[in-house]
């Protein structure tokens, strides 16, 4: 080969780090997305969905505000029964519909509240009764309308002592859904599926050969796949974010629109952190799955439920301090929501500490085609 001649210039490949990114999702997700694939990933969106819409107790239908107005109204004329001041059968009638009006409109302006809002339950409860008790008023003498009054007042007083966890227990189908099963097992799960084969999957194509053949160092190529992966990831499951969302807002699950945001935020941190701990274990071992199965039995499971500072190793226990900031959350699991500024800063860190090893490891490990294979 010739030398080159005076004064020509030399082409040097340096691509730009968006360009290499570019690139590398290309790569990563071009095969994914297509017209044979397409359709099983959108089918396989609206299974879980699917499962919250055909599960969870509807609150509306199932816990009114004020209770059944048909037992209640009976509650109160066998009292006055008792009190042999029973209702004539004009005040029955009317009376049985003032219940039933005052009851169900309770409950509609219910579906308004705010989660866990108590002070605000406690108003429409009173608000409810009050208005009872006005329409009844001008069709009650004077000893049914005071046996009304001591009615409403204790079935008041007995409402608003119900501790907040009583008043989640029926939303608490849908939040095991969403938090128990989706949040922390399919969310971390898919990730280190996902990323955990990055670079064991161009070893398995052996590809890989030809990536590194590229102007582009080792440990460049994995931090651009490991970010091209997480954000097809950070889109594929916020549609699946909203589509569970959905699903709990045709049950009828209060206060799901100031949980969103929360919850979006939550799910943001915890897929960097998951995905990064799928491409550490990638570089591990093949069988990443397996060996996260069992990093969830020992750190996340295991020591994360110790009452001591080593807890916060977990990044399940940082994620459920993010999540305990709402009413609903922190009722039906007792969780706290203190040193959010420790658990935020963790669950930065942790993507960090996860992708800087296995940039290590594939910098400084061999790979051959031949002996992975036959793993």
């Amino acid at each position: 080969m010739n030398a080159p001649e005076a004064g020509t210039k030399t082409l040097t490949l340096q691509p730009s780090l968006f360009r290499a990114w570019c690139g590398i999702w290309l790569l990563t997700w071009k095969n994914q997305l297509t017209w044979q694939r397409l359709p099983k990933q959108i089918l396989g969106l609206f299974v879980l969905p699917a499962l919250i819409y055909l599960t969870p107790i509807n609150p509306a239908q199932n816990s009114p505000l004020l209770g059944d107005p048909w037992s209640q109204f009976n509650n109160f004329s066998g009292r006055l029964m008792r009190a042999k001041t029973p209702l004539q059968p004009d005040q029955r009638t009317q009376l049985q519909k003032i219940f039933l009006d005052e009851f169900t409109s309770a409950n509609n302006d219910w579906q308004a509240v705010e989660a866990g809002n108590a002070s605000r339950r406690n108003e429409q409860i009173e608000a409810g009764y009050e208005k009872i008790q006005t329409r009844a008023k001008t069709m009650l003498d004077d000893r049914q309308f005071a046996a009304l009054q001591t009615f409403c007042q204790r079935n008041i007083t007995t409402a608003e002592s119900s501790t907040p966890a009583q008043m989640w227990t029926r939303t608490s189908p849908f939040y095991h859904w969403l938090i128990d099963f989706y949040f922390f097992i399919v969310l971390p799960l898919n990730c280190v599926r996902l990323c955990g084969g990055l670079i064991r999957d161009e070893l398995q194509t052996n590809t890989l050969s030809f990536l590194t053949t590229r102007p582009l160092g080792r440990a460049r190529l994995l931090i651009l796949k490991y970010l091209a992966q997480t954000a097809f990831l950070q889109i594929t499951l916020l549609l699946q974010t909203l589509l569970l969302f959905t699903a709990g807002q045709l049950r009828g699950m209060p206060s799901l629109g100031a949980l969103l945001p929360l919850f979006l935020a939550a799910q943001f941190l915890a897929v960097f952190a998951w995905s990064g701990l799928g491409i550490f274990l990638g570089q591990l071992t093949q069988r990443y799955v397996a060996m996260a199965i069992v990093y969830g039995a020992i750190v996340e499971m295991g020591i994360g439920r110790i009452p001591t500072n080593i807890n916060t190793l977990s990044l399940t226990k940082h994620l459920k301090t993010l999540l305990a900031h709402h009413p609903a959350l922190q009722s039906t699991y007792e969780w706290t929501s203190t040193s959010v500024p420790l658990s935020v800063s963790a669950l930065l860190l942790a993507p960090v500490i996860f992708v800087g090893l296995a940039a290590l490891l594939f910098t400084f490990l061999e790979y051959h085609h031949t002996a992975e294979m036959q793993k």
